[in-house]
């Protein structure tokens, strides 16, 4: 009877132990893409928090793809109430503080949690060092954790955790060369393969007297996206989107140029430069882990923005020139 129950009392350990191996078994490749895929293709309903700096916000994101497409709702807990609603490339941001609506069209290259990683995977081993590690709990569930370390300067790393069952990327810290982290993102609830229903994209509050505000059409006045490109660039990185775009406040013409390596992003902004331009301030700035960099090319202002070290945008930034 001893030896029955000392069997029985392993049974729990041992399924525990052949589960948790299955799941090492994977590759950190493969747990990408499960990661990649699961945020597009999967319905969730979940509340996660961000964290940046001293700063925490809470949020709750609805999500649905079917044969229609893919439509979400972004809704913040705290501060100042927002609501953002995509359906497929239309975004609605609606600010009932401001009686506003903003509507505008998705940028295809924005990611956000939890589609925070790239459908194509194969150029991330030329910058990147990527690691499954130890399996955990986050928002009351199975994770996997995938550790991507940087092999240069020029960008940071990631942990992220990924659900055993669903791949859904559930937790994701940006961290720096000393391993610190920079920010987070995190589930603390979560519905994965839910329900949903056209009410669930729906604002919660009477918009019928807000003023809406519609994106402008192309600027009258294009400039030239072929004339400007980075003569310098880290190791990984090429040019992912070039795109004619407006100034939101204005609507005056502005070149956005997307450079990445996969996983970092850096977006470089050119519009022409005016009276006041001159006084604008130049060289670096920094916002948690956002670097900004700033300079007047022949007479046009350029702005370079992304979540990497300061010593990336300064060298993109340093080096954008107007070609023939």
């Amino acid at each position: 009877m001893k030896i029955r129950n000392c069997l029985l009392s392993t049974i729990p350990f041992l399924l525990t132990f052949f589960s948790t191996a299955g799941f090492a078994q994977e590759s950190a490749q493969d747990w990408l893409m499960k990661m990649s895929l699961a945020a597009k293709n999967m319905n969730y309903d979940g509340k996660f928090v961000y964290q940046h700096g001293n700063q925490l916000e809470a949020m709750r994101i609805t999500h649905q793809a079917n044969n229609n497409g893919v439509r979400e709702r972004l809704v913040s807990l705290n501060g100042a109430p927002r609501e953002i609603i995509r359906n497929n490339d239309m975004v609605r941001c609606y600010l009932p503080d401001e009686d506003s609506v903003m509507v505008s069209s998705r940028n295809p290259q924005a990611k956000k949690f939890p589609g925070l990683l790239p459908s194509s995977m194969e150029r991330l081993n030329e910058s990147y060092l990527i690691k499954t590690g130890k399996i955990s709990r986050i928002a009351n569930r199975s994770a996997q954790l995938i550790l991507i370390r940087p092999q240069d300067r020029y960008r940071y790393g990631y942990r992220l955790w990924a659900d055993t069952k669903t791949g859904l990327l559930l937790k994701a810290d940006l961290v720096n060369q000393q391993g610190e982290s920079l920010e987070q993102f995190m589930f603390t609830d979560i519905e994965i393969n839910k329900s949903l229903s056209d009410s669930d994209f729906e604002p919660s509050f009477d918009n019928s007297k807000m003023v809406w505000h519609k994106e402008p059409g192309s600027p009258k006045k294009e400039l030239s996206q072929s004339n400007w490109r980075a003569q310098r660039l880290p190791k990984g990185f090429n040019l992912t989107a070039s795109l004619n775009r407006f100034k939101p406040t204005k609507g005056e013409p502005m070149i956005h140029l997307v450079y990445s390596d996969g996983l970092a992003a850096v977006s470089v902004f050119i519009e022409r430069g005016h009276g006041d331009s001159a006084s604008m301030s130049q060289g670096a700035n920094q916002m948690g882990a956002v670097h900004a960099y700033r300079a007047m090319v022949e007479g046009y202002q350029v702005t370079v923005v992304g979540e990497v070290p300061a010593e990336t945008v300064e060298m993109i930034g340093s080096s954008i020139t107007m070609t023939e």
